[in-house]
């Protein structure tokens, strides 16, 4: 696989990992559209290592705290907000691997995502008393993390939204979503680790490239949590759904 090829990957995977747009299915397109055949799995392990660095530095003195106060009420709210997606995943892994070869199901992930940013932005906009966090947005946040393991889905856009329609103020939910990101990508990496062949890793790959791929991964992440942060506050996120749409139908038209 060509350097830039390798670049481009790190950069897609960083970017839309905490934009609204869906890493996994930008990630299935650019596979598609490279015509890359070669075993991929080492290196999306690397560049989910690298995304999970940047929200690991990004919150690091959220994330001291929680290490420091481990009966604290974010954890508990952590654990229940992660349940779900374990539960799922565990009950339908098989099923879900094979919808990422579906272009189709992408493309209506990406629609699925414009919906339910449109649907968050109205709630938000008509939410007069925005609420802290409680068991109950947060088991909403865990349900909808559940669903965004499909492609096209986005997690950041997906818990966010649903979120924001439960009622959760925005920067509350916004950081919660990014939270939320740390174990069950950490639990994708430990399972990819302990179920894949990684004999052949850099089989067709070029190793100076798997090396700025995972850099430009991680900054690019950085990247993103920061225009996110910056995007909820100030801009509406109303404006990610023409996008989304539009790359939804031409995905499925294409596939």
């Amino acid at each position: 696989m060509d350097f830039w090829v390798l670049v481009f990957l790190g950069l897609i995977q960083g970017i839309t990992e905490f934009l609204p747009i869906s890493s996994s299915g930008h990630l299935v397109l650019a596979e598609h559209f490279f015509g890359i055949s070669c075993d991929l799995v080492f290196l999306n392990v690397l560049l989910h290592c690298a995304t999970l660095l940047a929200v690991i530095i990004y919150y690091r003195k959220t994330l001291l705290y929680l290490i420091t106060h481990p009966l604290c009420r974010l954890n508990k709210y952590l654990v229940v907000a992660t349940i779900p997606a374990v539960i799922f995943v565990l009950l339908f892994n098989s099923f879900v691997e094979t919808t990422f070869s579906n272009l189709v199901f992408v493309g209506v992930g990406f629609i699925l995502s414009a919906v339910f940013l449109t649907i968050a932005v109205i709630c938000a906009n008509k939410n007069t008393n925005p609420q802290p966090l409680n068991y109950k947005n947060v088991t909403i946040m865990g349900l909808s993390q559940a669903l965004a393991i499909f492609p096209g889905l986005s997690r950041s856009g997906t818990t966010l939204s649903f979120g924001l329609a439960a009622g959760t103020e925005r920067q509350t939910a916004l950081d919660f979503s990014f939270l939320m990101s740390i174990p069950i990508i950490l639990a994708s990496l430990i399972y990819q680790i302990f179920t894949s062949d990684f004999s052949s890793a850099f089989v067709g790959l070029d190793t100076v490239g798997i090396i700025i791929s995972t850099i430009s991964a991680f900054f690019s992440a950085l990247l993103g949590l920061i225009l996110m942060k910056k995007i909820v506050k100030k801009i509406n996120l109303i404006y990610f759904v023409p996008y989304l749409i539009v790359i939804g139908i031409l995905t499925i038209i294409f596939a």
